[in-house]
């Protein structure tokens, strides 16, 4: 690979990295608290580059030896830009829901109190936060609670599940979340499509930690309304 292509990708790539920090498509591929890092990154991949392009351009470079396939091989190393423009150009869509592995509620984990929940009738608390409470929370701060939840539908049977895609630090470590729906409201989301995004107040029974391991709970669904998709798709 000679050094224009090595400095082009590498331009490429600072820009491409910069583009989706800037827009936002970057919480497609990674959690936001990464932010910094790649705003950090895509500056110095520029620097790096441009800081290259300079030297060469001033100082002139080696010739290399001649050769019949190097115009080939160049030619194929070009192709490595279409797929980092495509990076910054070409949005992906949500990770569908059957290509996370499912996150259940497991009673082998390590109990501790949580602290209690923020004041109101219906505070709205995270999907993931709701499960973590269930399996691990000594305190019992769910019991007697009302709360809000958004997520979106998802079938399971004649059931209706509440579900959020959750990375824990990018796109390829994605998991799945859900939550049973059962009570008065359950029968109204029965008539919503698949991946329907709705916001749930209802209860969670309690003493569900004790169900069997791999569990997934269920929460009471007193009022469920229908809502726009979050700006950002993953919890």
């Amino acid at each position: 690979m000679s050094r224009e292509t090595e400095n082009a990708l590498l331009l490429l790539i600072g820009v491409s990295t910069a583009i989706i920090t800037l827009t936002g498509a970057f919480t497609r591929y990674v959690k936001p608290s990464l932010l910094p890092y790649l705003a950090a990154t895509s500056v110095l991949l520029i620097v790096l580059a441009l800081a290259s392009i300079v030297a060469d351009i001033r100082h002139g470079r080696d010739e290399e030896p001649a050769h019949h396939d190097h115009s080939h091989r160049r030619g194929t190393a070009w192709l490595l830009l279409i797929p980092i423009a495509l990076l910054a150009f070409v949005v992906p869509p949500a990770i569908r829901p059957q290509a996370a592995s499912v996150s259940e509620v497991s009673t082998d984990v390590l109990r501790r109190a949580f602290p209690p929940l923020p004041d109101g009738r219906a505070p709205e608390i995270s999907l993931p936060d709701v499960l973590t409470r269930v399996a691990q929370d000594s305190a019992g701060t769910l019991d007697g609670r009302t709360v809000t939840v958004s997520g979106f539908t998802m079938r399971d049977g004649e059931r209706t599940d509440l579900a959020r895609v959750v990375i824990i630090c990018c796109a390829a470590d994605a998991q799945l979340a859900r939550i049973h729906l059962s009570g008065p409201a359950a029968n109204q989301l029965a008539e919503y499509p698949e991946n329907t995004w709705i916001k749930v107040e209802g209860t969670i029974p309690a003493g569900q930690s004790d169900s069997s391991r791999g569990s997934i709970p269920t929460m009471t669904a007193l009022s469920a309304v229908r809502t726009e998709p979050p700006a950002r798709p993953y919890a």
